[in-house]
């Protein structure tokens, strides 16, 4: 039974998700729906029926097709052409207004969109950068839980040991491009528990990997299971 249980709770483990995926489609010269509200952590998939276009952030913290800028306005990557699809994650809340840069403009006009992003509902841990510290600096989490980073004082940045994340202003490699380096700008990331295990993480400035200086743990734990599968399992906890 105890094999069994076992078995249960990795399928269930392994079927947990993480990320709300959501969809836009391009039709036409129209983003649909052209309104978008989804939570911190969550990707939105632009799919592209046909025709020459882009989507660029208002504020320029994105520029894409079938690829993003590096940095925001480098011009490099981001090509006005014919392209499928594109997935963008975004980790910060807040308003972006977007738009095609043939087809529309600054501001809500023509080919244009806004996503609406709200802190999510599974923040399980709220980490402050301050000075030279992370408060907490250790926390205990479940898989596929939220944390959250949110800059306090200071010029730092957040990074895994393992480089699963790094995060300021934006998060690397998530496609919303705004500079993952060390900054004193306000920042408030959110960023999802995917891998189990202890995620140790540092600023890059003022610490190093392995826990020397300005650093922290991350503990992702198996979620507290009740039922696998839609029955109880009496050997959870045994």
């Amino acid at each position: 039974m105890r094999k069994k249980s076992i078995a249960l709770c990795l399928m269930l483990i392994t079927t947990l998700a993480f990320s709300t995926v959501h969809n836009v489609q391009i039709v036409g010269n129209t983003f649909v729906p052209s309104s978008l509200s989804i939570e911190a952590g969550d990707t939105v998939i632009f799919q592209n029926s046909g025709g020459f276009h882009n989507v660029k952030a208002d504020n320029g913290s994105f520029r894409c097709s079938d690829a993003c800028e590096i940095i925001p306005n480098d011009g490099a990557g981001a090509p006005i052409s014919s392209w499928t699809s594109l997935s963008l994650t975004f980790n910060s809340v807040g308003d972006f207004n977007y738009y095609c840069e043939i087809h529309g403009g600054v501001g809500g006009s023509g080919m244009s969109g806004i996503i609406q992003v709200v802190a999510p509902s599974n923040v399980a841990a709220d980490i402050l950068v301050r000075n030279f510290s992370f408060a907490p600096a250790s926390v205990n989490v479940n898989l596929g839980d939220v944390v959250r980073f949110r800059l306090d004082q200071g010029t730092h940045n957040v990074r895994a040991d393992d480089d699963s994340f790094e995060c300021s202003e934006g998060c690397l490699g998530t496609g919303k491009n705004l500079t993952s380096e060390v900054s004193s700008n306000p920042w408030d990331v959110y960023v999802i528990m995917e891998n189990l295990g202890a995620v140790p993480y540092y600023c890059e400035a003022h610490g190093n990997v392995g826990g020397v200086g300005m650093s922290g743990v991350i503990n992702v734990n198996p979620p507290d299971l009740i039922f696998a599968n839609g029955f109880e399992n009496p050997n959870i906890g045994q």
